[in-house]
């Protein structure tokens, strides 16, 4: 982080900004369980000393000069008449819920049921919110994960998101939903240890942390 002497109110406002996101959060996935037909707080006790993230991202020009083939459909696409790089692959995110501030630069697209990319609307004072792929684990499959990507703007694109996380020794279980798939409980600390460590930057070292697994019920 900034040295505070060198970008003075900075790791306030951070710190600010994470506490309210964590609200934010909160009463989201609240709608959700209300969505659901279940108690409002049914989540609540599980984010408990939770391990929410707030990230700052900074997508940047990539140069045409700097001799990578990004031709291939893997790395372009076709948006409105234009070839654009594909500067964050398609994915959907780990956790629960994913609180995104935008910079006002186009990019960000999600995919529908339908299969189709659609472009998410860069608007000012608005969070993007994407569903994780706990939540659809969590829901049996009733709620589904938001799969997304970033296509290149024509300038620098920043980005704010806000994971929304449980703590790391809760115990995920199969909720009281009709229709929803059954799995064996899970703790998220190793979800996340196992989910985290298949990205590339953290190839490695799975093996420095052993799975604390979930007592047998």
């Amino acid at each position: 982080m900034p040295d505070e002497n060198a970008l003075p109110g900075w790791r306030a406002a951070a710190a600010d900004y994470y506490r309210v996101m964590g609200t934010v959060g909160t009463m989201l996935m609240r709608s959700i369980a209300r969505g659901l037909g279940l108690p409002e707080m049914t989540f609540d006790a599980y984010f408990d000393g939770g391990i929410s993230t707030l990230r700052l991202i900074r997508y940047p020009l990539r140069d045409a000069s700097a001799g990578v083939d990004t031709s291939g459909p893997e790395f372009s696409v076709t948006h409105k008449g234009e070839t654009r790089t594909i500067i964050g692959r398609e994915h959907a995110d780990s956790g629960f819920v994913t609180l995104l501030a935008q910079d006002g630069v186009e990019g960000l697209q999600a995919k529908n049921l339908a299969g189709e990319w659609i472009d998410v609307p860069p608007a000012d004072g608005t969070l993007a919110v994407n569903f994780g792929q706990l939540l659809e684990r969590w829901t049996g499959g009733r709620v589904r994960a938001t799969r997304h990507r970033v296509i290149a703007p024509k300038t620098v694109r920043f980005s704010i998101p806000f994971f929304h996380e449980p703590r790391v020794d809760a115990e995920i279980s199969p909720l009281p939903l009709d229709g929803a798939e059954p799995f064996a409980p899970f703790l998220y600390g190793d979800y996340l240890w196992e989910s985290a460590t298949n990205f590339v930057e953290m190839s490695g070292i799975k093996h420095l942390r052993q799975p604390r697994r979930a007592k047998a019920s």
